[in-house]
């Protein structure tokens, strides 16, 4: 599995990676075959053109799948942020969306299909040995005790017009560190006894604010809680090239006839 961290907007930065590992090839188009490739969530804000990105993802998808490949994509807040802005449209939700990068363009070029996918985007995946979310929280629990009730319990709200409940899934995105206190691991590994996996693969926490590193020397992921859990956020908006990362995680056997 090939997994790409945080893009916030970064369309050109995205593209020269795709390029790079060989995932597409010079005209863009997905060139890998049955690869397969997730995206942790975050396509919008702080970056030029999050539309951009969106649109790109979603032909991946398409011309992967024809190559019996797969892409896969997960919602992170910054979705979460430009839908209720959309929705809404009201100050509140409008001012935490600006607040936290969003750009006029990408409002305002939202169109159905957009929207139609990024509410379908799963907040949780299994795949192998990988858990996949965006953030590196644990407030999931509060929506199911599996993947597939986390997963419809996001959908629940985004589909839905209550605004105490888009206020309060907005209010605990914005929780991060819940696995690297102090070094300890027991936080990371309850979350995987919970949801299944044996590492939690994650963007949502630039890697060069934990690191005190310079973004520009982010290239590889960041690996923590005694090995429990994978940072992919290389932090493309402050500065960094970006990378992808690669993991050993295995597609489940197929069932027995």
């Amino acid at each position: 599995m090939y997994v790409i961290g945080d893009i916030h907007g970064q369309l050109g930065k995205l593209t020269r990676l795709l390029r790079r590992a060989g995932l597409v090839g010079e005209d863009g188009r997905w060139a890998a075959g049955e690869a397969r490739l997730l995206f942790v969530g975050d396509f919008f804000d702080r970056g030029e053109d999050g539309i951009g990105v969106v649109d790109h993802v979603m032909r991946l998808q398409e011309e992967a799948g024809d190559a019996g490949g797969r892409v896969h994509a997960l919602l992170g807040n910054h979705e979460a942020l430009i839908l209720a802005a959309h929705r809404f449209g009201t100050p509140p939700f409008l001012r935490a969306w600006k607040q936290n990068g969003g750009r006029d363009a990408d409002l305002t070029r939202l169109r159905d299909r957009h929207l139609a996918w990024l509410l379908a985007l799963p907040a949780m995946e299994r795949h192998g040995d990988g858990l996949y979310v965006h953030a590196d929280a644990e407030f999931y629990r509060g929506y199911g005790g599996t993947a597939a009730e986390v997963n419809a319990g996001f959908r629940e709200i985004l589909a839905g017009d209550d605004p105490e409940a888009w206020y309060l899934l907005l209010d605990r995105f914005t929780q991060r560190h819940a696995f690297a206190a102090s070094g300890n691991p027991a936080p990371a590994a309850r979350f995987l006894a919970r949801y299944g996996g044996r590492q939690i693969v994650h963007g949502h926490t630039p890697i060069p604010l934990v690191t005190r590193r310079p973004a520009e020397a982010t290239t590889a992921a960041y690996v923590y809680a005694a090995g429990l859990c994978v940072n992919v956020d290389g932090g493309m908006f402050l500065g960094g090239p970006g990378f992808v990362h690669e993991t050993d995680d295995e597609p489940p056997p197929a069932a027995a006839p």
